[in-house]
């Protein structure tokens, strides 16, 4: 009998996962897959131009070193202004566009004290917030920094999920059922 009842209240859990899973992104919630470059502006004011996927101003807002030894790690947030160029013509012309704020870590090792020492960067950017057609806006980025002769070559990856302001609204639904 205690099995049964073990049994039958694993089906309405796996259930209720279920239903939460399929109200939590609306028919109108599409995802994105974007990637591209992020190219130096003004790295003291931490002003920084991204293509690729993304096309706009990016800028550091706050930096909090963490560690310096043996891996750098240091924390912050972001904001990016500008737009997804979801048709690949790099232009922000009919895209979304508003902005986005970031949180982020950042992990490196360098070859020395000097900063210009750096063997490899990497950090991760989970979206907070969006304005505009970012309302709502969910996903994640991470950068890679390859150091160069020259200076150093910033690439993206990532996901933005538009539209998925009303998904919270229905995953919040879904679960209170259960």
């Amino acid at each position: 009998m205690v099995r049964r009842s073990r049994g039958r209240g694993a089906i309405v859990l796996m259930g209720c996962l279920v239903a939460a899973v399929a109200f939590a992104v609306p028919a109108s919630a599409k995802t994105y897959s974007v990637s591209g470059k992020q190219i130096v502006v003004d790295a003291e004011a931490g002003t920084y131009k991204m293509r690729g996927g993304l096309i706009g101003r990016w800028t550091q807002t706050s930096f909090q070193e963490l560690e310096t030894s043996p891996i750098y790690h240091g924390r912050g947030t972001e904001l990016f202004k500008g737009c997804l160029d979801r048709r690949h013509d790099r232009s922000c012309k009919r895209d979304p566009s508003g902005t986005l704020s970031f949180n982020f870590d950042y992990w490196a090792l360098f070859a020395s004290a000097d900063p210009e020492s750096l063997v490899w960067g990497a950090c991760w950017h989970p979206i907070v917030e969006g304005t505009g057609d970012f309302a709502g806006a969910q996903g994640v980025l991470t950068f890679v920094d390859t150091p160069t002769r020259q200076s150093v070559k910033t690439r993206y990856i990532g996901n933005v999920t538009l539209g998925s302001h009303h998904a919270q609204g229905a995953l919040r639904t879904a679960r209170s059922g259960c």
